[in-house]
């Protein structure tokens, strides 16, 4: 008894010794290298010549890249479009690339607890919910999701050419620019480690392109 009390007492002794990970461990690389190696792998995903890594099941604690905030449309896939495999991305996936409260507390703990420095928003042509918001815009009795798109449809109405386009960019952009407000996303941005950016996926050819933080 007194031999396995003296092992407990030593085996306490190092575990309390032994640092666990520090803050610093749980940080994914800086925003601008995870975005590289975001447009890196949609490059390859474009010439298709994708190399599918970490294609295998994993139970390893996860380190996203980023945290891709899309469209639901099962044409618009995060993993294969950038050409990245298991626990690579966090994909928070809501039609029309909006966002509420449920969506914004998953966010915020790819940032917060997994250490994610990067957030693209990204929108795609054909979307078919902006598509109905431009519809029915000013309905107010659509529900919280065109109500969502509302204002990109708003700040479009006189964009010339094809609105429906105008409003997708318009709706990507305007959804970064209300999660940099965020106060928990804005306090990782005040310190520098974390970047929000939109951009749209191309349908026909898979290519995803930044738009313009205005």
């Amino acid at each position: 008894m007194k031999k396995l009390l003296a092992a407990l007492i030593v085996f306490s002794a190092i575990a309390i010794a032994t640092p666990g990970p520090s803050a610093s461990d749980l940080k994914g690389p800086p925003p601008e290298q995870a975005l590289q190696q975001l447009l890196d792998g949609n490059n390859r995903f474009v010439q298709q010549r994708s190399i599918h890594p970490d294609s295998r099941p994993s139970d390893a604690p996860q380190h996203p890249l980023a945290v891709i905030l899309s469209c639901s449309d099962s044409r618009v896939p995060p993993e294969l479009a950038f050409d990245q495999g298991v626990g690579k991305l966090f994909v928070v996936r809501v039609a029309g690339n909006t966002y509420d409260r449920l969506a914004l507390e998953s966010i915020e703990y790819a940032v917060g607890h997994l250490g994610t420095g990067l957030i693209l928003v990204i929108g795609h042509d054909q979307c078919g919910a902006v598509t109905a918001a431009v519809k029915a815009y000013p309905d107010p009795k659509v529900g919280p999701m065109l109500e969502n798109i509302y204002p990109a449809v708003r700040a479009t109405q006189k964009a010339s050419g094809d609105k429906v386009s105008a409003a997708i960019d318009a709706n990507a952009i305007m959804i970064a620019q209300r999660l940099r407000k965020e106060p928990a996303l804005a306090a990782h941005i005040k310190a520098g480690d974390l970047t929000i950016l939109p951009a749209r996926y191309i349908l026909t050819t898979g290519k995803v392109y930044m738009l313009p933080l205005q």
